[in-house]
């Protein structure tokens, strides 16, 4: 959903039933057949077409809005509701012969689970090209490894071992017994592994980084923030002034707001009223810094909700476009539409490593406002949505099927958005003196 954009109540029940028949999205690999007062939400390739779930025709309601059909009634497009992307089905006549082909096979089958995973790859990944690797060279590679009597470990091991060279923080593979990432290490954790190794301290790694984020956020709220903290979103979102002329807000997450899991509409209308909240209490300074060091993703358009309240005009925020066939649907522009009240000030915008997914968005929505300074390390530079994809044996997995650019048409996926003054995020030197260096760059560039 874009900022500041209402739900369309005209989405209901009544509309989609004028839509009954069946459906193939373009891109993202759905098939939807609607009844007169039931859907069915397939998932497609070449070779399968799995039934994923069938519910009541209302529910799609939370999935879809902001419909609207052609004139021929042969295709429609939506808004999902968790992110910003408008989605368009056409009308087919019936459902793909692939529907019965799926259900003669053994769901358990190795070698059929293997074909799937690596036609998913192949039809939906958006960024082979970019990671320099050679999905059709992966599968002469591995499938010959499997075979119908492979073990689930053998046949999850393999899968993973496909999906190391890919380094993409999006890629997930789950299963009941057992999950796998294929994201990229990030340098921050081998930093602080080896200050654990030169220390001979046997504590883990996410131990060791939790501890230095809870030191880290005393330090602002002891130090910098002493005249008090707000806090709202559901305790995501936490404010206060850093002295007289610069206030700061740290975002910790772009989804959870509402305090309801999986409701990206709860929290679209929980983050905007708390950022009148914050305009309320430190709008009127001239400067103020955005913490997203911590920041590891959420809704999409939660955080153009959040960037609405933070920029001066109308402006091209991103645009984007999902794998499709050989190519690629049409690039979709995405922009940055400000609240009914704004912030006029100077922004500092304080990222890192960890700065990723919909907290990378927020940034990229940013990047036009004339008074924009970028504070940190780069972000981590996975920008794309998540596509989520099952196959018959009942594991899932996320990737990347989407390719998103800035205003001037740069791509930060796998590098990150670059900060304008590089500073490490939990550095030795910052920590042995008992300081935020980011906060302090930003206290000294406002003093000048």
């Amino acid at each position: 959903m874009k900022a500041g954009q209402k739900r369309n109540d005209s989405l209901s029940t009544p509309v989609f039933s004028n839509l009954q028949g069946v459906w193939r999205s373009q891109g993202y690999g759905k098939i939807l057949r609607i009844e007169s007062d039931r859907y069915t939400l397939f998932e497609e390739t070449t070779i399968s077409c799995l039934k994923l779930y069938s519910g009541a025709l209302a529910e799609l309601s939370h999935y879809y809005e902001d419909l609207v059909v052609s004139p021929g009634g042969q295709a429609f497009s939506v808004h999902r509701v968790s992110g910003v992307a408008r989605v368009s089905f056409r009308r087919l006549k019936a459902l793909p012969a692939n529907v019965a082909e799926t259900r003669r096979h053994d769901p358990k089958d190795p070698e059929y689970n293997f074909e799937i995973f690596w036609r998913i790859f192949a039809e939906q990944y958006a960024l082979f090209e970019l990671k320099g690797v050679a999905w059709d060279q992966a599968y002469h590679t591995y499938h010959s490894q499997i075979h119908s009597d492979s073990s689930r470990e053998t046949l999850f091991a393999t899968m993973a071992a496909m999906l190391r060279p890919l380094k993409d923080g999006h890629i997930r593979l789950h299963t009941p017994w057992g999950h796998y990432s294929a994201g990229a290490q990030p340098a921050l954790y081998r930093r602080l592994t080896r200050e654990l190794e030169d220390a001979n301290d046997d504590r883990e790694l996410t131990s060791y980084l939790g501890d230095l984020k809870e030191w880290l956020h005393d330090v602002i709220h002891e130090d910098y923030l002493a005249s008090g903290v707000s806090h709202g979103g559901n305790r995501l979102v936490e404010w206060g002034r850093l002295n007289d002329a610069v206030g700061y807000m740290n975002i910790r997450a772009m989804a959870g707001q509402s305090g309801k899991t999986g409701e990206p509409a709860a929290d679209l209308a929980a983050s905007g009223g708390v950022m009148q909240k914050v305009l309320a209490d430190v709008g009127e300074l001239p400067n103020l810094v955005v913490d997203l060091r911590s920041n590891g993703g959420g809704y999409d358009g939660v955080a153009l909700q959040f960037a609405a309240f933070l920029m001066d005009r109308k402006r091209l925020a991103f645009t984007k476009s999902a794998r499709h066939g050989t190519g690629f649907t049409g690039k979709q522009a995405v922009h940055v539409v400000p609240a009914s009240e704004t912030y006029r000030g100077n922004l500092f915008v304080l990222t890192s490593e960890l700065t990723a997914s919909a907290a990378e968005i927020f940034v990229l929505s940013l990047l036009q406002h004339p008074r924009l300074t970028l504070i940190g390390e780069p972000t981590q530079g996975i920008l794309s949505d998540t596509l989520e994809r099952h196959l018959p044996n009942g594991w899932h997995l996320t990737l990347s099927n989407e390719i998103y650019r800035a205003y001037d048409g740069q791509l930060y996926e796998d590098v990150g958005i670059p900060p304008h003054i590089r500073l490490h995020y939990l550095g030795r030197k910052g920590r042995e003196e008992g300081r935020d260096p980011m906060l302090e760059r930003v206290l000294k560039l406002v003093r000048g």
